[in-house]
């Protein structure tokens, strides 16, 4: 998420709402939608089947409820934060293996 800002435009995360600070580690999907690390952790842990069709805000596909996704379970109320963001499985797996990449990042993902 960006928004604009008296000091510019911030990069947030579309699910907490944490602002890049150009040391956490955020991965950044279509139409500059971002990911923050530690969400990505919490959606490794928690994705599950959705219950109805919904578009991922990473990837801006239109997705049945049989995909497994993920969003947060309390948003907080930010600045322009999407309470409705929901990330699908193939971005939640995408990021891992990206972030997994990073030699910046201390985080090793071990596909289920």
């Amino acid at each position: 998420m960006q928004r604009k800002d008296h000091d510019g435009i911030i990069i947030s995360c579309d699910f907490c709402g944490t602002d890049w600070d150009e040391v956490r580690p955020m991965i950044e999907g279509h139409k500059g939608s971002i990911l923050c690390l530690e969400c990505l952790k919490q959606a490794i842990k928690l994705a599950v089947p959705a219950t109805e069709d919904f578009q991922c805000s990473m990837c801006l596909r239109k997705l049945n409820g049989s995909v497994t996704r993920w969003a947060h379970p309390n948003p907080p109320a930010a600045p322009g934060l999407n309470p409705k963001a929901a990330v699908c499985s193939d971005c939640i797996q995408q990021a891992a293996t990206r972030f997994s990449k990073d030699p910046d990042t201390e985080f090793q993902w071990k596909k289920r």
